[in-house]
């Protein structure tokens, strides 16, 4: 005998995320995402070269409000993170645009490793 189970849009949101959790790839992407919200903030500083100012993207440290560059950012992401390079600036680009989608899925299709 089939059965039919009726759920709301929301319950079927959170059962799509439970669901891509059980993907590697997908749970890389979370963890990554969830460590950048709550330790840094994008931000756009001003800097002169060659007598014009020109805009270059920073990040800031939440904790003690510290300016780090974004080569900065990658080479510890890259040391805590046993994930390839492009999959790793995928992930860190995505974020900034706010491309990362709620199933925790990139704009672009990079393999993890």
């Amino acid at each position: 005998m089939k059965k039919k189970i009726i759920i709301t849009e929301s319950q079927l949101s959170r059962l799509k995320i439970n669901l891509n959790e059980n993907n590697a790839h997908a749970i890389m992407v979370k963890r990554i995402k969830e460590e950048l919200d709550s330790n840094y903030e994008p931000v756009e500083k001003f800097v002169k070269e060659g007598g014009e100012y020109s805009s270059k993207p920073m990040f800031v440290i939440k904790i003690d409000e510290e300016v780090i560059s974004p080569d900065r950012l990658f080479e510890y992401m890259k040391s805590k993170y046993d994930v390839s390079e492009n999959f790793l600036s995928q992930v860190i680009k995505d974020w900034v645009d706010k491309k990362i989608s709620d199933d925790y899925r990139l704009s672009k299709n990079v393999p993890m490793r």
